[in-house]
């Protein structure tokens, strides 16, 4: 009967252990894969952005339709404060003004304090 304490394999044991390689071919996988999933959560985070900008640039009310907004001109205001405070972004102010001018029908760009214009849509 053996013992346990005196049984040795007759198959040599390697001193160390080499590190496993990966093949070319799980690299490229691997790889290609990663690729994938990155491209994947930038296309995700570029069409949320999106529709997160769209919804919150809304005017329009839940029912579609749209809401103008008005603006009551205080003592000393000039038409070219008005729209340099409510003007778009990258428009010109002097494009904003002339569709104040119109939008309200004036005559001029004289305007009196509690006057109220509409201003124009975006």
């Amino acid at each position: 009967m053996l013992k346990y304490s005196s049984y040795q394999s007759i198959y040599e044991q390697p001193s160390f252990r080499r590190p496993v390689k990966r093949s070319l071919h799980m690299n490229v996988f691997l790889k290609s894969r990663l690729s994938k999933i990155v491209l994947l959560l930038i296309i995700l985070s570029i069409t949320c952005t999106g529709m997160v900008q769209a919804f919150a640039a809304s005017t329009d009310n839940a029912d579609g339709t749209y809401r103008p907004e008005y603006v009551v001109v205080m003592p000393g205001d000039t038409l070219w404060e008005i729209a340099v405070a409510h003007k778009p972004q990258g428009l010109d102010t002097r494009v904003y003004v002339q569709k104040l001018i119109r939008t309200n029908g004036l005559s001029s760009s004289a305007i009196q304090a509690g006057d109220t214009l509409m201003l124009p849509s975006r």
